[in-house]
């Protein structure tokens, strides 16, 4: 086995951690949010704790940014901020479940991003593909006999395009530079946008309750925010974009199976042929 397929291994398996911290993300944030956790609040801590914490990793490194890495790695932690903080805010209005296949649907928003950018047109299969994941959206959506896509699952699917927009950015960011000075850029930039709208919309943390979701956030601070997106702008140094976002989106499996595994809701035929829709087309999309 030669060195690069080494490496394009090891990278395939840190995406695979990631996907499976990020669907116990699904649950923290449920938590943080039962403990009366406003989003934007939730987003400063996270990304503050996200940022402390990669900055103590970093150490001396981060005196060594570059302003490519500043400028792209900016540019990024926008993305990262509008994906989160729709999807917080969307995840408030619907289930665990709901929002972790919708937020998995952004695999089939990938190619359709790279062919506005790169003028890749996508074919006929990738078209196919994503008509099976917007069935599978609509099969989530069909409660009690009556189509029901509630405004939760509408901001999600806004968070899936943001986060394809990320996956897709992300990989021209980490091109010849530091993947972990790109991503303190990015969480810094995160931070920052997520302190102005907490001060802007002036909302208090008087009705949270602390302790209830000390946490569930620092689980988001530190390794669903530092740890994952560290070794996603690692990983993706030495895969696709494409390859990234199919692994990437098996964390809609994990969100769904521990939602009802810890009892936050109910397993129903509609959660599983949705989710098996959603992430099946998220998987064929990648597979030659």
């Amino acid at each position: 086995m030669n060195d690069m397929k080494k490496k394009r291994i090891l990278a395939e398996m840190s995406l695979l951690l990631v996907t499976l911290i990020w669907g116990s993300g699904f649950i923290a944030t449920e938590y943080v949010i039962k403990a009366n956790w406003g989003t934007s609040l939730i987003m400063t801590a996270r990304f503050i704790i996200a940022a402390i914490a990669m900055a103590a990793a970093l150490n001396k490194k981060i005196m060594k940014i570059t302003k490519y890495e500043l400028i792209h790695g900016s540019i990024a932690g926008v993305f990262l901020f509008l994906a989160f903080y729709t999807q917080t805010l969307g995840q408030s209005a619907t289930t665990v479940s709901n929002a972790a296949f919708f937020t998995a649907t952004n695999v089939v928003m990938v190619p359709f991003i790279s062919w506005a950018v790169n003028r890749n047109r996508p074919g006929i299969r990738t078209i196919l593909l994503t008509i099976m994941a917007l069935a599978g959206a609509g099969v989530l959506s069909f409660k009690d006999g009556i189509f029901t896509l509630g405004t939760g699952d509408l901001i999600v699917l806004l968070c899936a395009f943001f986060f394809a927009s990320q996956i897709t950015y992300t990989e021209k960011a980490t091109k010849g530079s530091d993947p972990a000075r790109v991503n303190f850029v990015q969480i810094m930039s995160a931070a920052v946008l997520s302190a102005i709208v907490f001060i802007i919309q002036g909302v208090g943390i008087g009705s949270a309750d602390v302790l209830q979701g000390i946490l569930p956030i620092l689980f988001l601070g530190v390794l669903s925010t530092c740890l994952c997106f560290f070794l996603q702008t690692s990983a993706q140094k030495h895969v696709t974009a494409s390859n990234a976002g199919v692994i990437l989106s098996l964390e809609g499996i994990f969100g769904g199976l521990f939602s009802v595994l810890l009892g936050l809701e109910p397993l129903t035929v509609n959660l599983v042929i949705g989710g098996v829709l959603i992430v099946g087309a998220a998987i064929l999309m990648n597979i030659e």
